[in-house]
């Protein structure tokens, strides 16, 4: 009986320090949760820089002979991630945008960082499939197979209630933010190569966001909602194609992107991460190393040898994903 009370405590405490968190998360960067809601299983604080387990220029996680495709990347993650792929070696870099000076910008930081890299610029809309797979086949026809996709693309809907938000502006978020993500995957799925590499498949990366696992704030629920389908959607690719795809969804921690600065705007500040963080993060994430994490929700600031640590109890779990706390018990 003892012992049962203890449990029910303790699985009461882990509760209250997730609402804590998530009341908090406005003002400091610890991150404590897992999505079991166990906290002596939840990964450890990384705090605001990366450690040499999954920076870019660790040869352990090389990415030399790979062709990797991120969208996003005039600036904020996207561009940071194409810096950090350069750095770490790899073949070529698609560097997909939809203003062209950006892009610019960031295919100069691509090649001070890795002048070897092959840099092709793709001013489009991934809203756009056609686009998309035009971009996609292209590539695979010059490079051969498509090893890497960060999905880092993204749009921030007018803050305000649901309840009076004009249709029009929610569901431009979920073009972007959903359909967009949706023909990444499929352009990717569907993309003809001029080679095959044997014994290896595509990795996708989508980013997402830790306000989809917080109670309501009000203000948010167009993006929120807009980013909300993504876990499940990256889980299902996971699941219905398991030879042809590895996937996993990726909070990038607190970054000052343009998007950020909007939020500024409206009031909302941010203790904010390095945006080195979840650049070198998403190196690691893509490499063999962590291919245990594929259908997985995790977060760019959790510390990666604990991750590796519990990598049976990842795979095999639920851990790491969207799930009904209560219906089955404790776990």
């Amino acid at each position: 009986m003892e012992s049962s009370q203890a449990q029910q405590l303790s699985n009461l405490r882990c509760r209250v320090e997730l609402e804590i968190y998530m009341r908090l998360l406005t003002s400091t960067s610890i991150f404590i949760i897992s999505p079991s809601l166990h906290c002596h299983k939840s990964p450890k604080r990384l705090l605001t820089t990366y450690k040499t387990a999954i920076s870019a220029s660790n040869p352990a996680n090389s990415a030399a002979g790979k062709v990797v495709l991120i969208t996003g990347t005039g600036s904020g993650i996207g561009q940071a991630a194409a810096a950090s792929f350069a750095i770490a070696g790899a073949k070529a870099l698609i560097l997909i945008g939809r203003r062209t000076e950006p892009l610019t910008k960031t295919a100069a930081i691509v090649s001070q960082k890795g002048p070897d890299v092959q840099v092709r610029l793709h001013g489009d809309d991934i809203s756009d499939a056609n686009a998309l797979k035009s971009v996609m086949d292209e590539t695979g026809s010059t490079f051969g197979q498509i090893d890497i996709v960060i999905h880092a693309a993204g749009v921030l809907p007018a803050l305000g209630p649901i309840s009076t938000m004009p249709v029009e502006e929610l569901w431009k978020a979920l073009e972007v933010n959903i359909k967009g993500a949706l023909n990444v995957a499929q352009s990717l799925l569907a993309t003809g190569t001029s080679e095959k590499r044997a014994g290896s498949k595509p990795v996708l990366v989508t980013l997402n966001t830790a306000g989809m696992l917080m109670p309501p704030i009000p203000g948010m629920g167009g993006y929120v909602v807009s980013k909300a389908v993504l876990p499940k959607l990256v889980e299902y690719l996971a699941a219905e194609n398991p030879d042809k795809l590895r996937t996993v969804t990726v909070h990038p921690g607190l970054i000052r992107t343009p998007m950020a600065v909007e939020l500024e705007e409206a009031g909302l500040k941010f203790p904010y991460d390095d945006v080195s963080l979840p650049a070198d993060f998403l190196v690691w994430v893509t490499s063999p190393e962590a291919s245990f994490l594929n259908g997985k929700f995790v977060f760019a600031n959790w510390d990666v040898e604990e991750l590796k640590a519990r990598k049976a109890e990842i795979e095999n779990g639920t851990d790491l994903r969207l799930v009904l706390s209560g219906l089955s018990g404790d776990r």
